[in-house]
């Protein structure tokens, strides 16, 4: 008889992938965790925030166009047109008293109010 005792000893190929079985088993595993580890790795890095600092604050009553494009959804008409329409109701010292009071300006709608929330601030700080 063999030195080594096997599951199927008349059948040399079960033998043999059994033997494969066994020898790879511990590398497949060590695989399939580093792979594990890289997906889980990916997933927490690609969601974090691109800047964990708090926003810059922008007033849009008193903001030039190129403060006003640098907010999320604002383009360079969007940012002419807030300032054209500030200019319009000049008569008002402050035109703009919240995000929703923004949506009067044509493309910016609730979702991109709700966006800009965050980054306006409508009252002077001191």
């Amino acid at each position: 008889m063999n030195q080594r005792q096997t599951a199927f000893p008349n059948d040399p190929k079960q033998s043999q992938w059994l033997l494969w079985t066994g020898t790879y088993r511990f590398a497949a595993c060590v695989a399939l965790i580093v792979l594990a580890g890289i997906a889980a790795n990916a997933r927490v890095v690609f969601h974090l925030p691109l800047c964990a600092a708090a926003p810059e604050r922008i007033n849009p009553n008193t903001a030039p166009a190129a403060s006003l494009v640098r907010l999320p959804g604002i383009g360079k008409a969007r940012a002419l047109d807030i300032i054209h329409y500030r200019q319009v109701n000049a008569k008002f010292e402050i035109v703009f008293e919240s995000a929703d009071d923004l949506q009067v300006i044509r493309g910016i709608g609730p979702k991109t109010a709700e966006k800009l929330e965050p980054w306006l601030i409508f009252e002077e700080e001191y």
